[in-house]
């Protein structure tokens, strides 16, 4: 099912093709686990398709073929809207406006679609310069840092830039 369809990219639902081709990057389809088992994300889309009132996953569509994913989940209990997570899957996809464009077109899909979300957030490691010109890119500002607000490193995790765009 296509969500919104731009120049470049089309995001639509997760089906169940796409399952085996997102098992290789953990925490694509969910934050709430790393969903890296075909099993397990079979499971999960049964249950939810991977598209909630709190939480969805879509495929970012380019050239034919699916070179990344996207994800919203709700940032906080008192905050109206979404953070929003997104990677494409290989190297040779990147620098292609995939991305930015996809980022958009959620976005403005979740304002158009959503009239609770008033808010939508990304959280970028500091060291990822390129996703945060990228963010700024697509109209989100940087708020600040939130110290230790990484996942990628449980044991330490590292500070992160906090980014928003406002209806």
């Amino acid at each position: 099912m296509t969500l919104i369809e731009g120049d470049r990219v089309r995001l639509r639902r997760i089906e169940r093709g796409d399952l085996e081709g997102a098992a290789g990057f953990q925490h694509t389809l969910s934050i709430l686990e790393p969903l890296t088992q075909i099993a397990r994300l079979t499971d999960v889309f049964d249950q939810t398709g991977f598209w909630t009132e709190d939480a969805g996953a879509v495929v970012v569509e380019a050239e034919g073929r699916m070179v990344g994913t996207m994800q919203l989940y709700r940032s906080g209990a008192c905050i109206h809207g979404y953070e929003i997570g997104y990677i494409l899957h290989s190297e040779a996809d990147r620098g292609k406006g995939y991305a930015s464009e996809g980022l958009r077109l959620l976005g403005d899909y979740l304002f158009a679609e959503r009239p609770g979300c008033h808010r939508l957030q990304l959280i970028i490691e500091t060291w990822n310069e390129a996703s945060a010109r990228l963010a700024e890119a697509c109209g989100y500002a940087r708020e600040g840092i939130l110290r230790k607000g990484g996942y990628s490193d449980v044991a330490d995790p590292p500070d992160v830039w906090v980014y928003s765009r406002v209806r």
